[in-house]
């Protein structure tokens, strides 16, 4: 455990303030939920931007911090940065789709994840937050591009399974023929959600595959291979070719709709294994499940 002065040096105790910011976000959305009162959502969103700020804060102090004390490369692979930039990223996409669509309702399922990667990051005993130097193998501007691609395609499944909940409540309070209130009154028509859904989805395609061949190239000059089957690799693998299938179905057999939704639910829960479920229970060589540990995402 860190003393307070440290965290404020190295920045982890902002983290720890702006999750105050993301849960006071998210029980504005829960209330928003039933009652459906604008004033409160914008008042929700305006909350979790500035906790959006202060992480953005965070992050600069913390990557100062790690600069000062000898690590050349930004502080992203251990457990608790994964973590803290895995609610970044969500917050961050949310942010961009609430610009260009209005999906408010999306804000209570954000907010939820945010939250519980956050208070993660802050309480969970595995996740230290002392900023540690990395192995010789990581020390490389390929650990950079290669985190940050996959994490922007992580952010953007995140949103795409709070769409696809949002789709999937939407049709069945259609089909039953109900008058909407609440928060569903202001949804967009499903057809607007399904289209959402999509683009997010192969904006996040995009970076998934960028973030996996980054990491290949960079396994290849460390390791002198491009491919190993760690039980990561074969997993984002896995995450890949669920949302491949994804849009080769959408185009070859006409997949959309209810289906699409749930590949989004399901995809996401892909990529939550895949993150976290693979090294907590089948670890290899990206593991960070164990403190102290320096992995390889």
């Amino acid at each position: 455990m860190i003393s307070a002065n440290v965290s404020v040096l190295d920045g982890s105790l902002y983290f720890t303030i702006s999750l105050l910011f993301v849960l006071a976000s998210f029980a504005g959305y829960f209330i928003f939920l039933f009652t459906g009162n604008k004033t409160i959502s914008k008042a929700s969103f305006g909350v979790l931007i500035a906790g959006f700020i202060i992480q953005t804060a965070a992050f600069i102090i913390r990557w100062i911090y790690a600069y000062k004390i000898g690590i050349d490369t930004p502080p992203l692979v251990d457990l608790y940065d994964s973590m803290v930039f895995f609610a970044y990223v969500i917050i961050f996409g949310f942010i961009l789709i609430r610009i260009f669509f209005d999906f408010d309702a999306l804000g209570f399922i954000i907010t939820l994840v945010a939250s519980l990667a956050l208070a993660f990051a802050s309480f969970s005993p595995i996740a230290p937050s002392a900023v540690e130097p990395t192995i010789p193998a990581l020390q490389s501007y390929w650990l950079i591009y290669h985190i940050m691609t996959l994490f922007v395609s992580y952010g953007a499944f995140g949103a795409s399974f709070g769409l696809g909940i949002l789709y999937l409540i939407k049709i069945k309070s259609d089909k039953k023929n109900k008058k909407n209130g609440g928060f569903l009154s202001l949804l967009p028509p499903s057809n607007i959600i399904e289209e959402a859904i999509y683009k997010v989805i192969v904006f996040g395609l995009v970076f998934l595959t960028a973030g996996i061949v980054i990491g290949a190239a960079w396994a290849d000059s460390a390791w002198g291979g491009y491919w190993s089957w760690d039980p990561k690799e074969t997993w984002s693998l896995i995450t890949w070719l669920t949302y491949v299938l994804f849009i080769h179905a959408r185009f070859t057999k006409g997949w959309g709709g209810k289906k699409m939704a749930w590949i989004a639910v399901i995809g996401f829960a892909v990529v939550i294994f895949c993150y976290l479920g693979v090294d907590l229970i089948i670890p290899g060589l990206h593991s960070y499940a164990t403190p102290g540990s320096t992995p390889i995402l």
